[in-house]
């Protein structure tokens, strides 16, 4: 919850101012005509979930799409857009905040703390929150900060947690260090990549954010973040990205493509689920910013329509695309998903400039038609590729026919 104050500082300051490749293997689906693309690192799906009796579900349909600290009494607004738990509640869990959430049906991940105790037995509760980025510095009640929290603190809480309640996994939230090692925003911290793996022990499930709009960085920065924490994390924990869907200094607001962008960066390069962080504090405090802004709710229902769509895809093991790029500046990141004997291939440019992208099917198999999802249209491949148009950071989602 430290983040909510750093958000403030951040905003004012601001005012102030003015994938890996492995051996090859045989494919099996027909027309291939040599090995099949490499097997990426893999936490292993929602089967990972399957160890906990009241954990998130282990069900290849399910996608988690959660949002940062809101009050249970907007859930139904979110479940409009497709949002399907809350992560933390604001000073709680309150014996009114748990009502509330179970007359909406709204499933939370929440901490261990308030009357969590009296409401144990909850189906609604799927999981516990740890302190918020025990890697920044952290803030004091009188507005100076102290060093960030040790990892060996994160890890004995966490065994407290579990020792508590086992019934459901610990998420542990991270923020802008992992992506940028030089962040200042972790004080005397800053520069100790070490921490990273050693806080990656702390927990279950693990969530990074960037907000590399609201902080001036380039997008293809949230995918530095997943690829960086999933690599902390040696691969064997899930990593959920939280995305900046609200205009959260008052400066700048992602629009409705660099939400998207966002978010398929962050799941093209490993993340295996979406959390979106909803709140604007200047000029004036709103936490539902994200909804009253209404190109915003729009993208995010049509997002996470998606997501649900495609969640048995998404859920399942990433194969190696490298698609070439005409334009060596914006690289175009892809991955290859095989549910039974359908292929897709999902894929985004990572630079703000376009470009056209040829991919190849080799090991793929010989499909004749490529749709692109959501786009009402069809490429027909050239022999053992077919190529695309990409719009600055643009997204495209490819079922092979």
């Amino acid at each position: 919850m430290k983040r909510l104050g750093q958000c403030l500082a951040l905003a004012a300051a601001a005012l102030l101012l003015g994938g890996c490749d492995s051996g090859p293997q045989t494919l099996g689906w027909a027309g291939s005509s040599t090995a099949e693309p490499a097997p990426l690192p893999w936490f292993g799906g929602p089967r990972y979930y399957s160890q906990w009796s009241q954990g998130f579900p282990a069900d290849p349909a399910f996608f988690p799409i959660g949002v940062w600290m809101q009050n249970p009494k907007n859930a139904a607004r979110y479940q409009a857009v497709g949002v399907n738990h809350f992560v933390g509640l604001w000073q709680g869990p309150t014996d009114e905040q748990i009502t509330d959430a179970v007359a909406a049906g709204m499933h939370v991940v929440c901490e261990q703390a308030g009357v969590w105790q009296a409401h144990v037995d909850s189906t609604l509760i799927q999981g516990w929150l740890e302190a918020d980025a025990p890697d920044n510095a952290q803030e004091n009640a009188d507005g100076s900060y102290s060093p960030c929290i040790e990892p060996s603190a994160t890890q004995a809480r966490y065994a407290e947690m579990v020792a508590a309640d086992a019934t459901r996994p610990v998420s542990l939230m991270l923020g802008q260090g992992v992506a940028t090692p030089d962040w200042v925003g972790r004080g005397d911290c800053t520069g100790r990549t070490t921490d990273y793996p050693k806080y990656a022990k702390g927990a279950d499930v693990l969530v990074n954010y960037t907000y590399p709009l609201s902080n001036g960085h380039p997008l293809e920065l949230v995918a530095t973040g997943i690829d960086n924490l999933n690599r902390y994390a040696d691969f064997k924990k899930p990593i959920i990205a939280d995305v900046e869907a609200s205009n959260i200094n008052g400066m700048v607001r992602p629009t409705p493509h660099e939400l998207r962008a966002e978010v398929w960066m962050s799941l093209i390069s490993g993340a295996v689920g979406v959390q979106y962080f909803c709140h604007r504090f200047m000029p004036d405090f709103s936490e539902t910013d994200c909804l009253d802004d209404a190109d915003t709710a729009a993208a995010m229902t049509r997002i996470d329509q998606e997501l649900l769509q495609l969640a048995p895809a998404l859920n399942s093991q990433s194969f190696s695309q490298n698609p070439l790029s005409s334009n060596a500046a914006v690289p175009v990141r892809a991955v290859l998903k095989k549910l039974g004997a359908e292929r897709y291939v999902f894929a985004v440019g990572m630079a703000n400039a376009p470009t056209t992208a040829s991919f190849s099917l080799l090991g793929v198999g010989k499909p004749t038609s490529v749709e692109v999802i959501g786009e009402g249209r069809n490429i027909t491949p050239l022999t053992d590729t077919f190529e695309d148009a990409f719009e600055p950071y643009g997204v495209h989602l490819y079922h092979l026919h």
